[in-house]
């Protein structure tokens, strides 16, 4: 009688729910699963092992494969949310006490049963050799697939296989991953035109801005990011040595720049960001956000060509704007009590229960949770953990489920600082932009007629601004309001109170300015205009410019101090212009447009 020859391989099975490692006998006549890679894992009744292999089963104990999905911060278990169209990938733990040598794993993908488009695809780090143990802090201990972007959405079902066509094979269970939609982020980048009023003329930041939001989208539960480049805000200030060199107060009226140029946009689904260059050799404030409510805040450019720390200051104070407060740890004040992961006085990005392990999409960095702590603490590194990154597309997502209607195409611009002795206004403004309710809250603004009566009144609730330091030391806080109120007939003064107690009255001289239409020029790149004041009031003025007929607005000044605006030559050249200019006595303003080619 003659031998027939046997063949030993590996292939996994779940008995009992039990995974298994399984030896497979394979008679003469029989297909050798481990000579062509890749192994399909089949469905049907047959489970996870192919119907064909109807021989004999030796089981031996294996440990079973783990899939972990990330896009920027995981736990094991794939408890944090995962975003659609974001970029994603998946590292395949699968180990062996035998050292197999040339493994390669593929990737399979499903949708409602049907096979996503390249299914399956091979991982990047094809082949290894199997080890007993893996570390998830070292990339090459798992194998790791890029995920298509067709796959990152609704409701997937993932598997892999794994072979060496030398006497191993590996087939796992599926595992389900659900995608969340969500918008992407907008940021609008507004340049600073900073002028030296100690000498050294004017300094913008030089573009492309794309440095500015690398960093976020890395960190940010975001499928990506959209940028835009607004018109230059004009600023004077101190500096040195011919860099700007702002102190609080300048952070502050930038600030309000900035918030003003959202508003006046009509509030849009947009984070405002005011960038600027600063002089940092022997620390300076690096950031200025709201906390929350304002999708606004200014930050410094960073360090250098490679503008260091720039996008690092961007995440961190367009987290504010979603309501993340600072973090324990390394000077940080005030931090966030809630916060979880506080060893040693320090916000870690996780901790031995919720095993965080940080995962740069561009890359493929891994950061532990033991190491790193989190993006809104002011220590270093700095990653983001699963408690921030879901907070912020939470915030994300209850913000635009809030959105209310205008009131109106018109509003009303009331803004200032709420301190020890009070408030103290800032000009306001008639603006042709939409009019929101404000957040309801303790404090109510009041608009008087000239006998002291209330012709209208809104309750709100102050924000507060948090002032970054480099180095990272605790910096003060700045509360105030920005609404963009209905206007009202007849207003002459408006009034501020917290319960009964008056905060600040603003109330200037009864007649409005008047701006000369005939003053109004051009000189090389500054616009020149000539204003009085009947009563004497102190005149502030704002401008906005149109390039397409008035269809759009654009507001590139406000709260200026005198009659004057460098415009940008090279933003304008060759546009028909509509320009508009505001005065403001303080509360009531007068307009007038002009227009012309650059």
């Amino acid at each position: 009688m003659m031998k027939r020859s046997m063949k030993q391989i590996g292939v996994s099975l779940v008995l009992g729910g039990v995974a298994v490692a399984v030896v497979v006998l394979l008679l003469p006549g029989v297909a050798d699963p481990s000579a062509a890679a890749p192994l399909r894992a089949p469905a049907g009744s047959c489970g996870e092992v192919s119907c064909t292999y109807y021989l004999p089963l030796v089981a031996v104990p294996s440990l079973p494969p783990q899939f972990e999905v990330t896009q920027g911060v995981q736990q094991p278990d794939n408890s944090v949310m995962l975003v659609a169209g974001r970029p994603t990938y998946v590292r395949l733990t699968l180990t062996s006490t035998t050292a197999y040598a040339g493994v390669s794993a593929w990737l399979y993908g499903s949708r409602g049963g049907v096979d996503l488009p390249g299914s399956p695809i091979a991982a990047l780090n094809n082949p290894r050799t199997l080890q007993p143990t893996v570390n998830r802090a070292v990339l090459n201990d798992t194998f790791n697939f890029a995920l298509p972007a067709s796959w990152a959405s609704g409701s997937i079902s993932l598997w892999a296989t794994a072979s060496n066509g030398a006497g191993y094979s590996y087939v796992s269970s599926a595992a389900q991953f659900q995608f969340a939609t969500t918008d992407p982020m907008n940021v609008t980048v507004i340049p600073i035109a900073y002028t030296c009023t100690n000498g050294g003329g004017t300094r913008t930041p030089a573009p492309p801005y794309d440095y500015l939001v690398d960093y976020t989208f890395r960190t940010y539960p975001v499928p990506y990011i959209i940028t835009a480049v607004g018109a230059n805000l004009s600023y004077s200030g101190p500096c040195t040595g011919g860099v700007p060199d702002p102190d609080y107060g300048d952070w502050v009226n930038l600030l309000n720049g900035i918030t003003n140029r959202w508003v006046a946009a009509g509030q849009p689904d947009n984070y405002y960001y005011g960038l600027l260059d600063v002089y940092c050799d022997y620390g300076c404030i690096s950031g200025l956000g709201w906390v929350g409510g304002y999708k606004a805040a200014v930050g410094f450019s960073g360090f250098g060509p490679t503008h260091e720390g720039a996008s690092e200051t961007h995440a961190h104070e367009v987290g504010h704007n979603h309501g993340r407060e600072h973090l324990p740890g390394c000077g940080a004040d005030d931090p966030d009590p809630a916060y979880p992961y506080v060893s040693g006085g320090k916000a870690l990005i996780g901790n031995a229960a919720h095993p965080n392990y940080g995962f740069d999409i561009d890359s493929r960095a891994i950061y532990p949770y033991s190491s790193y702590y989190d993006i809104m603490s002011y220590c270093s590194p700095e990653w983001v953990s699963d408690w921030t990154y879901q907070a912020l597309w939470a915030y994300d997502a209850t913000y635009r489920a809030s959105l209310s209607e205008p009131l109106g195409e018109r509003s009303l611009l009331i803004a200032g600082q709420i301190g020890a002795e009070g408030v103290v206004f800032r000009p306001a403004y008639l603006l042709e932009a939409p009019a929101y309710p404000p957040q309801a809250g303790d404090y109510t603004v009041e608009l008087l007629d000239g006998r002291g009566r209330v012709i209208a009144a809104y309750p709100f609730d102050p924000l507060t601004a948090v002032v970054d330091l480099y180095p990272p030391a605790p910096g003060p806080e700045y509360r105030a309001f920005v609404l963009s109120l209905p206007p009202a007939e007849g207003v002459e003064a408006v009034r501020v109170r917290q319960d009964d107690a008056v905060l600040g009255l603003l109330q200037p001289g009864s007649r409005p300015p008047v701006l000369k239409a005939e003053s109004v020029r051009l000189q090389g790149d500054v616009l020149h205009w000539q204003a009085s004041d009947a009563d004497g009031d102190a005149l502030h003025y704002a401008v906005r410019v149109s390039a397409d007929g008035g269809a759009t607005w654009e507001l590139v000044a406000i709260d200026l101090a005198t009659p004057s605006l460098a415009l940008e030559a090279e933003r304008w050249e060759g546009a028909d212009l509509l320009i508009e200019v505001i005065a403001s006595d303080g509360l009531h303003t007068t307009t007038l447009r002009t227009g012309g080619s650059w």
